[in-house]
């Protein structure tokens, strides 16, 4: 009773085969739960490594406001707009049949978070974030904000978890590595959108804090609005 309660737990964490004489196991979230004939044992597990394809994809949204700047504007929004109708079927699908959750977390079973298989995936608060960026604060100032997200939140990520203390959550590592790839993306909002470098500047500052930070619903949504935010008011300013 108490093991198929376990099972339970989201499609994502939970893996079962035979193995080395154990009638089966489970893997939930950073528990793993055995079954050796009537006797459970349940201990901690590694927590899994970052997903590469999870920050490959944030990095490769890059490519939005690079359209925008070297190719067309409304070509930009027209992605960013397709990408959002997308992620919010994908969201009403999951929430009329579980059948859709299954299937991503089999499909990409590193992609997504533990704690998104019940809430708004990480994605579609990056869509609606990417294509707010565009529509208020436009070409210039809204791609250097999705820049921000695509590459600063990637970063704090991946210098985090390679450099940071195992034992806190955000890093200070994890913060410096977004605030210099937040930087990074800066330069191009100064060559290519010819925005004033301190305008950028405090726009990194406000990405990275924000990542730090992480306010609800998900810091996917107020990078790239309230970094854009600050640099669009500074930029009127100047």
């Amino acid at each position: 009773m108490l093991f198929a309660a376990l099972q339970e737990f989201p499609p994502t964490c939970i893996h079962n085969r035979p193995a080395r004489g154990l009638d089966s196991w489970s893997i939930c979230g950073r528990m793993r739960a055995s079954q050796r004939g009537t006797f459970i044992v349940v201990e901690q597990a590694k927590p899994a490594p970052p997903s590469r394809v999870r920050k490959l994809i944030h990095l490769s949204l890059a490519l939005v406001p690079a359209l925008g700047w070297w190719v067309s504007y409304p070509l930009a929004l027209g992605l960013a707009g397709a990408a959002m109708i997308a992620s919010l079927v994908v969201e009403l699908a999951r929430r009329n049949g579980d059948w859709v959750n299954r299937l991503l977390w089999r499909l990409l079973p590193t992609t997504f978070r533990a704690w998104e298989h019940r809430r708004t995936l990480g994605s579609t608060w990056f869509s609606v974030g990417m294509l707010g960026a565009l529509l208020l604060y436009g070409r210039d100032v809204g791609g250097t904000a999705v820049l921000f997200l695509a590459w600063g939140d990637a970063a704090a990520e991946i210098v985090g978890r390679r450099w940071g203390r195992a034992t806190e959550g955000k890093t200070l590592a994890g913060s410096l590595g977004c605030l210099a790839a937040c930087l990074l993306a800066g330069v191009a909002g100064v060559s290519l959108g010819g925005l004033a470098p301190i305008s950028v500047l405090i726009g990194a500052l406000v990405a990275t804090l924000l990542e730090r930070w992480s306010p609800p619903p998900n810091d996917n949504l107020w990078i790239p609005l309230l970094s854009g935010l600050v640099m669009e008011a500074i930029q009127r300013l100047l």
